[in-house]
């Protein structure tokens, strides 16, 4: 067992059939002769921002001078920044009030830093992207995510949250998106999902 109460050995001793090894899949399991089906989805965060122009209206097939170039990209963040950009989404949105003595963030200095950009106007400072808070199910094998969420934010908001996301300083999530499963409660509890049934 680990901290969080989850068995992370339930797989132990468990072997990969030799066409599954040989088509590069990872199920099914045996152990103790019976076919183990893993559940690999995991939940991934994700800071994303679109180019602005979604759509060019003058697009034209034949004519390349028409043509626009777009772009989107999506950094990797923890669970824990996700949810603090959830948070000042619901504050910027005015579905929550806003409360100065109320802690956003665990360290401090931090929370003043959230603070003192929340509680002054820099909304007409940023406006070239669209940001956006992105939740993925998906595994690192799979060519089309399981599902996938998006929360359109506030510029302020991606700034706050891509500064936090620097301060953390994990080094698992320095690289944009290399498929590291943060060791949250959600994935540890798919990480514990598999149908087990007889071979025959």
């Amino acid at each position: 067992m680990n901290g969080c109460g989850f068995d992370c050995n339930i797989f132990a001793d468990a072997k990969l059939p030799p066409c599954a090894s040989f088509l590069g899949s990872y199920n099914p399991l045996i152990k103790d002769g019976k076919l183990l089906y893993i559940n690999y989805n995991r939940v991934f965060f994700f800071l994303t921002y679109n180019s602005l122009s979604t759509q060019n209206s003058n697009y034209v097939p034949k004519d390349v001078s028409t043509y626009s170039f777009q772009e989107n990209a999506n950094i990797q963040i923890s669970i824990y920044d996700f949810f603090i950009g959830m948070f000042i989404n619901e504050i910027q949105s005015g579905k929550r009030n806003y409360d100065k003595d109320i802690k956003i963030h665990d360290n401090n200095e931090i929370d003043k830093f959230i603070k003192a950009i929340i509680e002054n106007n820099y909304e007409n400072i940023f406006d070239q992207f669209i940001p956006s808070l992105t939740y993925v199910i998906s595994n690192s094998n799979a060519i089309l995510s399981l599902y996938t969420g998006t929360i359109q934010i506030s510029p302020i908001n991606f700034y706050i949250v891509l500064m936090l996301n620097r301060f953390a300083n994990d080094k698992a999530l320095l690289f944009g998106n290399n498929a590291y499963v943060t060791p949250d409660f959600i994935n540890y509890s798919l990480a514990n999902l598999f149908v087990q049934c007889n071979p025959y």
